[in-house]
């Protein structure tokens, strides 16, 4: 196990292999603790003995009782859809120990089920505070992940749990023990003192489910963009209401639709007020969508990205008029905001009929390479996620020749949120070029059309333009329309759109307010570093008022080098960690590496290549 729960009373676990469905209203009927649902793997559930089991759990688990659902994300999905007073909490997704092919590659290999949380209780969620912990490249022996300037404000033995879980794996067929013990942990608290596992993959061993397909008539339209049989032509960006646009394209004209909508959750859109009823915002949505699917042409895929939870809204209107093919879990690395970070952002993948084989699978976009992009960069080879992204290692690993790629599937890890201003343009939200060239890559041939009806500063329309695909962007911010034009004009004169760049940005992705440019008189980190000494003299993280009391710099620099008062105490909070893997003796002397523990690097070139 790679976790520590701090303070932790790990829970009894109490097996039962149910036999009846009656056997789980006797188990749940007012249990207070944590219930942990098993369900069968491949969706081999009938959708309406899940409907009866969920509702059975609902109305029987008592006031503070937690439940935990391990399934497939389909079963998941229909699992959130019963309940009825229990409280959505997290999806967590975690690593399937044997990957599963579908055949003639029409979706990505499956790498990943799910544990939906929910409680009785409203509020957060309640657990204790567990760490991973940090795994290093064996490369260069530095953590997978390069956490830059701010090491100090880290625990030395690792980070918050996200709710995407790679250090341990499981199977829904076969043992989940580990993933079993780590709930055990993870809700280890005075207020609970067992966790009542229902494993239930033997109720069902052969009933498959089935979905029922809405009819939806689509009407044909005028055509509003380019004929798509002149594949000369690059696309065409359209500001505008997307609704409007969308209905004045053609029927079966687009090959791959990426949508990274708004998200509803009161972020300041330039021009766009992204805080409707939820009633509103899913019935927009469901409009939006049905217009998609009509522009689709038969086997191609629509892709959606959003939070789990909407994630889980969407899913249940497009299975009504869509095949799936992946929900795809991005693990967007995510900085911690609270106990359990949220670093999942779900990517529904659907097809218009049967899917095509995915071009990215049968051997079409191989020879990608896409100028100016990161040495790392293999949109249909993914890091292997023992190796770490620094440009550094990586040219030393192309140097000697070391295999340092994994498999594609549909558990994304290599691919994280952009991190530094230079990278970007007055947006809020602009998602890393990266993910973009690995879904075209997936979905796309050369010269086909891909769709993005919420275009923004052009993340998706710039990539398809590098990649020899035509393209539509449609964006209803004037501001924004015009950035995506003036970046796409970059690329005919030859610039990379997405360099870096010093720009003036005034739009952020937070409520934080952003810090004006300014030179330090004296570093943050020793500012930092001075609130640990005073929090070590008091016993406590210290006051702004206790900080002017015994702190060693002006309270000025405090306010005006930073965000936040918790910002100030980032580092007061923990002991600070190293990137490089270290070996110390009893007094806290660093001794020197032992040859199993140095890099490959430092071993030469003979060990590098084996």
């Amino acid at each position: 196990m790679t976790h520590f729960s701090e303070n932790c009373k790990p829970l009894t676990v109490v097996p039962s292999n149910v036999r009846t469905q009656e056997e789980i209203g006797r188990l749940t009927a007012d249990f207070n603790d944590v219930c942990l649902l098993i369900l069968p793997p491949d969706d081999q559930i009938p959708r309406t003995a899940l409907s009866q089991i969920i509702q059975t759990i609902d109305a029987g688990l008592g006031q503070k009782a937690t439940l935990i659902t391990l399934g497939e994300p389909t079963s998941l999905v229909h699992a959130h859809q019963n309940t009825r007073s229990l409280h959505y909490q997290l999806w967590i997704s975690i690593k399937r120990g044997t990957l599963q092919y579908h055949p003639e590659n029409r979706a990505l290999p499956n790498h990943h089920f799910g544990a939906l949380v929910h409680t009785r209780y409203k509020g957060t969620l309640k657990h204790t505070a567990t760490r991973i912990q940090y795994t290093y490249c064996p490369a260069c022996d530095k953590t997978t992940k390069d956490y830059g300037g701010k090491k100090h404000t880290y625990s030395s033995y690792g980070t918050l749990i996200s709710d995407i879980w790679r250090d341990v794996v499981g199977n829904l067929e076969g043992d989940l023990a580990d993933i079993i013990h780590r709930f055990a942990d993870l809700f280890g608290l005075d207020m609970y003192q067992e966790l009542r596992v229902l494993d239930c993959r033997h109720l069902w061993p052969t009933a498959k489910r089935i979905t029922d397909k809405t009819d939806t008539p689509y009407l044909t339209q005028p055509a509003l963009f380019i004929n798509p049989q002149t594949p000369d032509q690059e696309g065409r960006l359209y500001q505008g209401d997307c609704l409007e646009t969308l209905r004045r394209l053609p029927d079966n004209s687009i090959d791959f639709a990426f949508i990274d909508p708004p998200y509803n959750l009161g972020k300041n859109y330039n021009n766009y007020a992204d805080d409707l009823s939820i009633q509103a915002y899913f019935d927009w949505c469901d409009e939006w969508i049905r217009e998609v699917t009509r522009l689709l042409k038969p086997g191609r895929t629509l892709a959606i990205l959003n939070i789990p939870l909407w994630a889980i809204r969407h899913f249940l209107f497009i299975e009504t008029i869509l095949e799936l093919q992946n929900w795809i879990a991005w693990d967007a690395l995510s900085f911690p905001v609270r106990k359990i970070m949220p670093a999942h952002y779900a990517v529904l993948c659907f097809s218009k009929g049967a899917s095509r084989p995915l071009p990215g699978l049968i051997g079409s976009n191989k020879g990608i390479n896409i100028a100016n992009s990161a040495d790392a960069l293999c949109p249909l080879s993914p890091l292997d996620e023992r190796y770490c992204l620094r440009a550094s290692c990586v040219r030393q690993r192309n140097a000697f020749g070391l295999t340092d790629r994994g498999q594609l599937s549909d558990l994304w890890w290599d691919i994280h949120r952009l991190k530094h201003n230079s990278r970007r343009v007055d947006h809020p939200c602009q998602l890393p070029p990266q993910l973009l060239y690995r879904f075209i890559s997936i979905f796309t041939e050369p010269g086909e059309v891909v769709l993005d009806c919420f275009n923004g500063a052009g993340t998706t329309t710039l990539a398809a333009h590098q990649m020899g695909r035509r393209y539509i962007g449609i964006e209803l911010s004037a501001k924004y329309h015009q950035i995506a034009q003036s970046r796409h004009e970059e690329i005919r004169q030859g610039l990379d759109p997405f360099r870096k760049v010093e720009r003036p940005l005034t739009e952020k992705n937070s409520r934080v307010p952003r810090m004006s440019q300014q030179i330090y008189e004296v570093p943050k980190k020793t500012l930092q570093l001075e609130v640990r000494r005073v929090a070590q003299l008091l016993k406590k993280l210290p006051s702004r008022d206790e900080m002017i009391e015994h702190g060693r710099y002006p309270i000025r620099y405090y306010d005006d080098y930073f965000a936040s008062w918790g910002e100030v105490c980032a580092a007061a909070r923990h002991d600070g960690m190293s990137e490089t893997k270290e070996q110390k003796n009893t007094n806290g002397t660093t001794l020197a590496p032992t040859p199993h523990q140095m890099s490959l690097f430092d071993r030469g070139s003979t060990d590098a290549k084996r």
